[in-house]
C-alpha cells in the first residue's frame, strides 16, 4: 500500500468534508466546523499547523437527518464516501465518522482501521434546570470513558499502567453489559433532551468540561470562513465559541500541548 503525507492527508479529509457540506447545503441543513477545525479556520484560515483531523457539529435534528442521507443509497455521493457510526460492528461511540473508504488509517492507541475521516459530532439538548445540567452532562462524561475503553489498543506503549488497568476495568464491563446494548443506552442517555426544545445543548461526547454547555441561540447562525483552498461554514459568534473552548485561543499553545491523531494513513491499493 502507497503511504499518504500530511498535505495529501488533508486534501483527502476535506473531499470528504465538501461532500458532506454539499449534502447540507441541497438538503437545508445546518452544519458548523467545530473545536480545533474551527479554531483553525479562525487563526489560521485552515488547519492548526500540526492538527490531522477535521470536526463538524450539527444540532441533533439536522445531525439525524444528514446521517439518513448519507445513508441514503439514492442520494447521489462520491462511491468512495462510506460512514462508520455506533450503528457498526467495531464502533462504539455515539457520534458518525465520514470516510474515504479507498484509504486506511492506524491511529496511536487504538484498534481497528478505517479510512480518513471527518467527525460529525450531534449537539444534544441538556436539563432545563441550571442545577442538572452539569450533573447530566458530567454523568455522558463518564459514559465517554467506556466508550472508549472498547476501542483501546492494549497493546500499545503509550498508555502507562495506571491508564491501562482503568481501561482494562471499563472494557470488562462493557463487554459483560454487551457493546452494542451498551451504545444502546448511551445513544438513549443523550437523546434524553431534546436539542430542538432546549435554550442550552452540549455535546454528550466530546470531554469531560462541564462548563461547556453552550447557548444554542449564540451558535445557531452560521457564516462562511476561508479553510486552506475552500471555505466552509462556521459560527459567526465565534469568539463566544472558541472562548468557550480555548478561553485565550488566539494564543498558540506551548509545544508540548501541541497534540494530533499519529494517524499513519494509506491508499488500499496503488495510485
Amino acid at each position: 500500500m502507497k503511504k499518504i503525507d500530511g498535505v495529501e492527508s488533508r486534501e483527502i479529509q476535506m473531499s470528504v468534508l465538501d461532500e458532506i457540506s454539499r449534502i447540507c447545503k441541497e438538503n437545508n441543513l445546518k452544519y458548523s466546523l467545530a473545536y480545533g477545525t474551527m479554531l483553525g479556520a479562525v487563526r489560521h484560515k485552515g488547519y492548526i499547523p500540526w492538527d490531522d483531523d477535521i470536526d463538524i457539529f450539527l444540532l441533533r435534528e439536522d445531525y439525524d437527518k444528514l446521517i439518513a442521507l448519507l445513508k441514503d443509497p439514492n442520494v447521489p455521493k462520491k462511491e468512495w464516501l462510506a460512514l462508520m457510526d455506533d450503528t457498526s460492528k467495531d464502533f462504539h461511540c455515539p457520534f458518525t465518522k465520514a470516510y474515504d473508504d479507498r484509504t486506511r488509517v492506524k491511529m496511536e492507541r487504538h484498534v481497528g482501521e478505517i479510512g480518513l475521516w471527518v467527525d460529525i459530532f450531534p449537539l444534544d439538548g441538556v436539563p432545563k434546570a441550571k442545577c442538572l445540567e452539569r450533573p447530566f452532562v458530567l454523568f455522558m462524561s463518564f459514559l465517554r470513558v467506556f466508550s472508549l475503553a472498547m476501542s483501546t489498543d492494549f497493546k500499545s506503549k503509550g498508555y502507562d499502567a495506571w491508564t491501562l488497568f482503568y481501561k482494562r476495568f471499563f472494557y470488562a464491563f462493557a463487554c459483560i453489559v454487551g457493546k452494542k446494548r451498551f451504545c444502546r443506552f448511551v445513544e438513549w442517555a443523550a437523546r434524553r433532551y431534546p436539542a430542538k426544545d432546549s435554550a442550552r445543548v452540549a455535546n454528550m461526547f466530546f470531554d469531560s468540561k462541564t462548563d461547556r454547555i453552550l447557548d444554542k441561540a449564540k451558535i445557531e447562525e452560521v457564516v462562511p470562513y476561508p479553510f486552506e483552498n475552500r471555505e466552509y461554514l462556521g459560527v459567526k459568534n465565534y469568539d463566544y465559541y472558541l472562548s468557550e473552548f480555548y478561553r485565550d485561543y488566539m494564543q498558540l499553545p506551548p509545544e508540548e500541548k501541541r497534540y494530533n491523531h499519529g494517524l499513519d494513513v494509506w491508499w488500499k491499493e496503488e495510485k
